[in-house]
Order: C-alpha cells, then structure tokens, then sequence
C-alpha cells in the first residue's frame, strides 16, 4: 500500500501534507471521469471522497479498496449494507466543525434570550420598544438531541451560563456537562419542558422525520427549536404549520429538506423562523482541516490501530 487516492481536489500544499504525515503518495483524480480508467481503479487501496459521491458504484470497480475516509461528518448517503459485506473501512471528518457549531448553537439561543433579532426588526422601523427586557438563561432547560461531539460542547457551553441540559442519546450512558442522559423513547416528556431543543442527532432511519407536528405540538409555546443536524430530520410543512399556530415560539433553521430552500418556501416568509443556509459548520479553512483528520486516520489504520473517526456501519454515522 503505497498511494491514496483523492476524486476531492487537494491543493499542492494539502496533498504535501498528507504525504508528508502518511509516507505515502497522493494521486488525484478527477472526479468526473476516474471510474472509466480501470487501471487506476485496480490499484485503489485508499480513497478519499464524499458520501456522495456513487461509492456503490467505485466499491464494485475498485476491487482492492479497503478504506474510504469522506470528507464531511455526515455519512447517510453511504451503502452500509455493501461496505460492510466488501469489509470497507469507512472513517470520516466527524468533530471537525463542533466548536463552530456549539459556537452557532449558542449564538441562536443568546439571540432569543437578549431579542437582538427583534431588535434589529423594530430597529428597521425606527420603533422604540419601551421596557424591552432581556431573557436569562439561567435555570432554562436546553434538550440536546444527540449528545455526540457537537451536543457536547453545546451541553459545556450552555452549563457556563446556568443552564440545564438534558440529552437524547441512542444509547444510555454518562456524558460530560449533561445533567441528564434520556433515549429516544423518553423524548416526548423531555419537549414538554424545554426552553430550547436543539438537534444534532445524526439522519438514520430512525431518525428520519423524528420531528412531525405530534413533536412539535408537546412543546412549549415559548420554546425555541434549533436545526442543525440534517433538514429530513423533521417535516418541514409540520414545523411551518406548528410555528404558524404559533405551538412554539420561533425556530432557527441552518438545514433545509431541499437545499437551496426554494424561493416559494413558506419558511421565508414566516416571521418566528431564522433562516441561515448551511453555514453553521462552514469552516473557512476547512479542506486544510480535513487532510489533518485524513492524516490521523490513514496512519491509524497502516498501524492496526483504532481508527479516531471510524463510522459505525452498523448504526449509519
């Protein structure tokens, strides 16, 4: 094994990095055309690419692959079932973009809390509002759903300013700066009571459309509901029925079911929604970052090593 191949473009300087921290060298390959050269397809060990890329379609014509690293956290569009048959180590950039979207994450809340946006609005209109007052967020409850890389920086972020932070895990354990761990099941009762429910459970099966209106509707009327895990995550047109009935008191949304949202979308034009365009994990210097990770991992897996960001064929992410 002495090549990694890439269909993601890599400047001069990232693909020296990965050689350099690897041993190896790096072939990029456009990505438009790589399947119809057979022969380098025959030689892929390694590959770094995108989830979606047609991997089901490089898995049949790259008979010698044995590891993939995707270059992004999420890994739903992937053909597990055909991964795990080929035994395709499969590792991705899963943390990469926590901080800055714990960072987003509280952002959205501190702006409810302190009515910046209302402010901003009434600004526009040149309207004194007076006795504004500004919310504390101390003693409100924050529902993480998903209490993984990104929930926990949340969790220790919302702790500094007095918060109660209840997550919704899969599978039940102890995890740092919660003061409480539920599953899935228990989800219902916990909406009941949160001042702020956030998402950043990954897209699986299970949780497709997890959020419908029964969700939204056992939530407070005051309530904030923030997206930023996958768009599919909840049904768009109940959350735009729930935020008119106003079962809620506004949402903050950086994910979308189709994205770009199209221009007759009803969120647009919905006055409790925060709209911001996939941009809460954007790193500027992302593509550097993410030869970092491919680094780590590769060298893990030429030592035999646990690999730091491996997916879980098993579970999807």
């Amino acid at each position: 094994m002495s090549k990694i191949y890439t269909i993601e473009p890599l400047d001069k300087l990232q693909q020296e990095h990965l050689a350099a921290e690897t041993g190896l060298d790096v072939v990029q390959l456009e990505r438009s055309s790589f399947l119809s050269h057979k022969e380098d397809c025959l030689q892929i060990e390694i590959l770094i690419c995108r989830d979606r890329d047609n991997v089901l379609e490089i898995i049949d014509i790259c008979p010698n692959l044995k590891l993939i690293f995707i270059v992004s956290t999420g890994v739903e569009k992937l053909p597990f079932s055909k991964l795990k048959e080929k035994g395709i180590v499969v590792c991705n950039t899963g943390g990469i973009n926590a901080p800055i979207m714990s960072e987003y994450v509280m952002g959205a809340i501190l702006q409810h809390s302190t009515r910046f946006r209302e402010n901003i609005l009434n600004q526009t209109q040149q309207y004194w509002k007076k006795f504004q007052c500004v919310d504390s967020l101390n003693e409100k409850k924050l529902l993480v759903v998903g209490a993984g890389r990104t929930g926990q920086l949340i969790a220790r972020k919302a702790k500094a300013f007095g918060m109660y932070v209840v997550g919704v895990k899969k599978h039940l354990e102890n995890v740092p700066f919660f003061d409480k761990i539920v599953s899935l099941d228990s989800l219902d009762e916990e909406l009941n009571e949160a001042d702020f429910v956030v998402c950043t459970i990954p897209l699986t099966s299970e949780t497709f459309h997890l959020f419908d209106y029964s969700k939204f509707e056992k939530m407070k009327g005051s309530a904030v509901f923030i997206n930023i895990s996958r768009g599919k995550i909840c049904v768009e047109q109940d959350l735009i029925e729930a935020l008119t009935k106003q079962k809620l008191a506004c949402a903050v949304l950086d994910v979308f079911d189709k994205e770009p949202l199209e221009k007759d979308n009803a969120l647009w034009n919905c006055p409790n929604v925060v709209i911001t365009p996939h941009s809460s994990g954007r790193l500027v210097n992302f593509m550097s970052e993410a030869i970092k990770y491919a680094a780590n991992n590769i060298n893990a897996f030429l030592k035999g090593k646990e690999l730091p960001n491996k997916v879980n064929l098993e579970n999807g992410y």
